[in-house]
């Protein structure tokens, strides 16, 4: 394989082991080195038939190297990568979180009329408890009242309502409903 033909970054015998035995392609690299050299005004043609002879008559990578140590500068290694820019910080825009009117803690946000009015009419299937959200309760007095007839969720549903009536039922949240409309 000729040095022309080569693929890859040109050779240096600098870059290899100085004990370890050259190629004639390498050869033919050093020596077309030799000839741009002369071609650029840097070798004679004394220097020039000198160093051909030496290059074709080398052994190993370091003899070639000798031969160029003064014409071609030895290869730069490559710089290591640079770090990348560190990524923008993106702003933070502040979220106003959505309230109920005049929302305070331990009020309830639901009202009473409702809830006390599907306790009524609807209260051993558990559907006021599914209005104030208390979802897990109210599956149970929904299997309570059709494992017992709607004897035992109706006995709850009772209760319930005196709760409603005195204003101490509580939502999911274990706030308690306080206003009636």
């Amino acid at each position: 394989m000729s040095a022309a033909g080569a693929v890859g970054p040109p050779y240096h015998p600098q870059t290899r082991p100085p004990q370890l035995r050259c190629s004639d392609s390498e050869r033919e690299a050093v020596a077309a080195m030799v000839r741009s050299a002369s071609e650029d005004g840097r070798l004679d043609l004394t220097e020039l038939d000198e160093r051909l002879g030496a290059v074709y008559a080398a052994k190993t990578h370091g003899d070639l190297a000798q031969i160029i140590v003064d014409i071609v500068p030895p290869p730069m290694r490559p710089m290591p990568p640079r770090p990348s820019a560190m990524p923008q910080p993106v702003p933070v825009v502040p979220v106003m979180p959505v309230m109920p009117v005049q929302w305070r803690p331990g009020v309830s946000d639901r009202t009473i009329l409702p809830a006390f009015l599907l306790c009524i009419f609807l209260g051993v299937f558990g559907a006021h408890r599914f209005y104030v959200g208390k979802v897990g309760s109210g599956i149970g007095m929904l299997v309570a009242c059709l494992l017992s007839f709607g004897v035992v969720a109706g006995i709850w549903a009772l209760i319930d309502l005196i709760v409603l009536a005195t204003r101490s039922f509580r939502d999911q949240y274990g706030n308690i409903l306080r206003n009636w409309t």
